[in-house]
């Protein structure tokens, strides 16, 4: 209990420090521009799914703080670091196709500056997160440098140098969804403003927007530029060196890109598993009512059978008394009388009992392909689980003759193996760099757009009076 009770403090813990990084986020922006007006509801789920994401990302952490403190030797600590390193390349990536999808809804209107602002709001309370996650990782890597061996201290090298690639991109990536969240200011009332000096205001603001865009967009062009010129330098370099390193690095190559293949489908196999067991849990729970729903109805229709046994018993002991001789006509009359209200009880217990045979029959054909469906989803889950121990294995296989290749280029030639690592970390950079460049266009041609809608409502409700 005791136990239970520090993992739960830690936890706790966590998760407060992730909240007070992440909450002064909200009055950075105030400075920026006045709040956008949110309905009460999309800001409650927002603010909800803000607080679960934070409550996750400190038990995320504090897994991985257990599991890296639990390992004693540092090969396998550095394994596992390695692999929380590569779910922190995958989340960034996960995280830029959002920015992606939402700039391009935006763009087409198919979703509200309100929701999109909400989004971004989301996806930059992410982006801190994530860059705690890296600055933890750098310190586990530290910790453990000391005490690697020879063989291992380039494995942490390159690992060093990724990690200090995905905090520059979580920085410029930060600075980007900044601007973005305050889009959604801009418009959240253009199309219903027609006050002069409202409009002048949001045209201001956009034309502030545009140039910091349009600054940001010439300073990522020089960063480009610079990149370009070092991976061709880089290149150079290693065009110059001996023939059996440039073999061995064309190899070592290949054997990367497809380990970086490996990983992506490993991934998202685990999140088509996790999305298939969710529907699984889902369905399960839907049978689970439908079983208590006929349970429910057997019991009725029981109820009405022992109802309609005993109408019936009374209608047949009232015929035989009507067949009796010397009975007084008001009695007769009054027993057929009850007869016929009988008749009319027991049609309307036919016709509940009717209504609930087929309901069941109803809810049994729903149970029927409930189970059918249950049986697909769990093959598919089991196939899913199959694939994923295979791609693990071959992932596995696949680590060790990349290390003896490396271990291989290392001996023939240290510098030039560096110079690989090097230019492939500045290639992921100049790629990603090249992603955030497409979207400043982006945004610039929204607002740009917003820009001349607001300026014509300029002209059609500012014209001086002659």
């Amino acid at each position: 209990m005791k136990a239970v009770r520090e993992i739960l403090f830690r936890i706790s813990a966590l998760s407060i420090i992730v909240t007070l990084l992440v909450s002064p986020m909200s009055s950075v922006i105030a400075e920026e521009e006045p709040p956008i007006k949110i309905p009460l509801g999309l800001e409650m789920s927002a603010s909800l799914k803000e607080i679960i994401m934070q409550h996750k990302e400190a038990i995320h952490l504090y897994i991985m703080e257990a599991r890296t403190r639990n390992m004693i030797a540092s090969q396998e600590r550095l394994r596992l670091i390695d692999e929380y390193h590569q779910q922190l390349r995958q989340r960034i990536q996960l995280m830029n196709q959002e920015r992606d999808n939402l700039l391009e809804k935006l763009q087409n209107g198919t979703i509200s500056p309100q929701e999109f602002s909400l989004e971004i709001r989301r996806l930059m309370a992410e982006s801190r997160i994530l860059a705690i996650f890296s600055e933890k990782l750098g310190h586990k890597i530290s910790d453990i440098g000391k005490n690697l061996s020879q063989d291992l201290t380039h494995v942490a090298d390159e690992i060093v140098e990724a990690n200090m690639l995905f905090s520059d991109q979580l920085k410029e990536m930060h600075q980007q969804i900044r601007e973005e969240l305050i889009m959604g200011m801009y418009t959240h009332d253009i199309w219903n403003v027609t006050n002069c000096t409202k409009l002048q205001s949001i045209s201001s603001a956009l034309n502030k927007a545009l140039s910091r865009l349009e600054e940001a967009r010439n300073k990522l062009m020089e960063k480009i530029e610079n990149l370009r010129n070092n991976i061709s330098a880089i290149d150079e370099s290693i065009q110059q060196s001996s023939p059996n390193s440039s073999d061995c690095l064309e190899l070592l190559s290949n054997l990367t890109a497809r380990l970086d293949g490996l990983r992506k489908e490993i991934f998202y196999l685990n999140k088509t598993k996790s999305e298939s067991m969710k529907k699984l849990s889902r369905l399960r729970e839907d049978l689970n009512q439908f079983t208590g729903r006929l349970e429910e109805l057997e019991k009725r229709i029981n109820e009405l059978e022992s109802q309609y046994r005993a109408l019936n018993s009374e209608k047949r002991e009232l015929e035989n008394k009507l067949n009796l001789k010397g009975e007084e006509s008001k009695e007769r009359e009054r027993v057929r009388e009850r007869l016929q209200e009988l008749l009319r009880e027991m049609n309307k217990l036919n016709t509940t009992r009717r209504q609930c045979n087929e309901i069941m029959n109803e809810i049994r054909n729903m149970i029927e392909k409930h189970l059918k469906v249950i049986e697909e989803l769990r093959n598919a889950t089991q196939r899913f689980q199959e694939e994923i121990r295979k791609k693990i294995r071959e992932r596995e296989e696949l680590l060790k003759i990349v290390e003896e290749v490396r271990e291989k280029c290392d001996a023939e030639n240290r510098t030039v193996v560096k110079m690989y690592i090097k230019k492939s970390l500045l290639e992921r950079m100049l790629k990603f760099l090249e992603s955030e460049l497409k979207k400043i266009e982006l945004k610039i041609k929204i607002l740009s757009n917003w820009l001349r809608e607001v300026d014509e409502k300029i002209a059609e409700f500012c014209q001086q009076p002659t």
